[in-house]
């Protein structure tokens, strides 16, 4: 989003006009804003999909609209037939790339915001046909489901991985800083995690390769030390690159890794058949007790009652800390990604 994150809820303000975001662009404008839908697409939320779905104008910022943006291209969702597309890009061969255009604007994210921002001062504008519908955002999200579900409610162990996105949001300050890696893991957290602060969700792009997590939230917090910093991976991605906790420590970068450990590669395992796992599960290991030899803090958590005690001991220990979490294996987010209710049909 080029730092347009300050821009762009002025602009929707002004406009009355509810703002969804792709899995890259979440955080792009607070998810507690009136006038946000959450993330569309595959794994976004039903008020985010509907709302684009029923659209007749979309502005697209940024976003490369792919098929886990757009649901595989589903006419319910983007239909260039029946929406008229305007679409900001800083390369020119993106706009029009995915979808037809009606226009494309070629430049900086932030500063055609900007410029649309100020021209929306001194213009003449009647929000009258679309202020009813932008005021009915919030009620739309409640009935949705808005970033919820019942087990994000429910005390377990092993730990349910909807649970324990539950605990990062009710003990984390809303200004934490997020790092996301590749898996279920990601899944999870991209549909369920509420960013309440803009510009603190990070996640790797393209296909989204494993291991990105635990050193991006290193780099993070070198720009960002006064803001907290998580990184969320599962333990397939925590192996891959667990050298990051030993910088961490030599660089006294006070990150916190939450790893969920279900001794699987979870989102491979999930589409192997049975009686063919190959290569995607584990033996089980303590992640936190890698950590711990290393030279950071580390726990390794059970029962989820126990994640709100951790994550404060995390902070309080002032040091890289890594709370590996035994995790339910069998929850998957293939379970309710988004089919064709979520999309409008029913």
């Amino acid at each position: 989003m080029a730092g347009a994150h300050s821009a762009l809820p002025q602009l929707a303000e002004k406009l009355a006009i509810p703002v969804a975001t792709s899995y890259k662009g979440k955080s792009a404008i607070s998810e507690d804003h009136p006038l946000a839908l959450g993330m569309v697409g595959t794994y976004g939320q039903e008020t985010a999909n509907r709302a684009v779905g029923d659209s007749d104008t979309i502005l697209v910022v940024g976003a490369l609209l792919r098929s886990q943006e757009t649901v595989g291209e589903r006419p319910d969702i983007f239909d260039p037939n029946k929406q008229r597309i305007i679409q900001i890009d800083i390369d020119e061969r993106n706009a029009g790339w995915s979808f037809p255009v009606e226009l494309g604007l070629i430049g900086d994210a932030k500063v055609i915001l900007e410029q649309m921002v100020e021209a929306s001062n001194v213009a003449s504008l009647d929000n009258s046909k679309r202020q009813p519908w932008a005021d009915s955002m919030p009620s739309r999200r409640e009935a949705g489901g808005y970033h919820d579900q019942p087990e994000m409610h429910e005390e377990s162990s092993p730990v349910k991985p909807q649970r324990l996105i539950a605990q990062l949001q009710a003990t984390m300050d809303p200004s934490t800083i997020y790092t996301l890696d590749a898996g279920n893991n990601r899944t999870w957290m991209a549909h369920l995690y509420r960013a309440q602060t803009a510009n603190t969700f990070y996640s790797p792009g393209g296909t989204a390769g494993m291991g990105w997590a635990l050193p991006a939230a290193v780099g993070l917090k070198l720009v960002y030390p006064d803001q907290p910093v998580v990184a969320v991976t599962g333990d397939g991605g925590y192996m891959m690159v667990v050298n990051a906790i030993s910088t961490a420590v030599q660089y006294e970068l006070p990150i916190i890794c939450v790893v969920f450990n279900n001794n699987t590669l979870g989102m491979v395992n999930d589409h192997q058949p049975e009686g063919h796992k190959i290569a995607s599960e584990f033996h089980p290991t303590n992640n936190a007790t890698v950590a711990e030899g290393m030279g950071a803090w580390g726990v390794q958590v059970n029962d989820s009652k126990d994640i709100p005690d951790a994550l404060r001991a995390a902070q309080a220990s002032g040091k890289p800390a890594v709370i590996d979490v035994i995790v339910d294996p069998d929850p998957s987010p293939d379970n309710w990604r988004a089919g064709a209710w979520r999309a409008g049909q029913t």
